[in-house]
């Protein structure tokens, strides 16, 4: 609505469709402590992004940025643009993870998952040997272990919206 309210032009898929795309995950950013017109501003933002085919859905938006309105759609839907809608903060919900695990339990799914992961054991061995803080800290390795399995949700900290290339 506060795209169409700015005149932008949006095209609605007319059936599923798994398109290669550009995705941005949110590595960091900083969260205002005040609020500021009943919004509270995300800043420093971070990213990294990768390629994807996600599935997107009859109804969801595409957004072509061959017309008037391009600068406001680079504005306000890149993350890390000042006044994007991701600074304030209008996409918080990607940013809470939803979905955890209990320590006493996924302790035994973490080390038979490292058994059969060599390349996710070997990213925890080098991160522990250069951060002395994590090397200490059970349980960040352990989180890491849960982030990097397929119990993670893949929605937590991914951006909603996509670059098509």
């Amino acid at each position: 609505e506060r795209l169409q309210a700015n005149h932008v032009q949006l095209r609605r898929l007319t059936k599923d469709s798994s398109l290669e795309v550009e995705a941005y995950k949110i590595e960091s950013y900083q969260a205002a402590p005040r609020q500021f017109e009943g919004h509270h501003l995300n800043s420093s933002v971070q990213l990294s992004k990768s390629l994807k085919t996600i599935l997107f859905h009859k109804g969801d938006y595409y957004i072509s940025m061959n017309q008037p309105a391009n600068r406001f759609i680079i504005e306000t839907l890149e993350p890390q643009a000042e006044d994007s809608y991701f600074a304030w903060n209008f996409f918080d919900p990607v940013l809470g993870q939803k979905e955890g695990y209990s320590d006493y339990h996924f302790e035994d799914v973490a080390a038979s998952y490292l058994r059969t992961r060599p390349d996710v054991r070997e990213q925890l061995e080098k991160r522990k040997s250069i951060d002395t803080a994590f090397a200490a800290n059970a349980g960040a390795q352990l989180n890491f272990v849960f982030q990097h399995s397929p119990y993670y949700e893949t929605a937590h900290l991914q951006y909603p919206v996509f670059r098509l290339l």
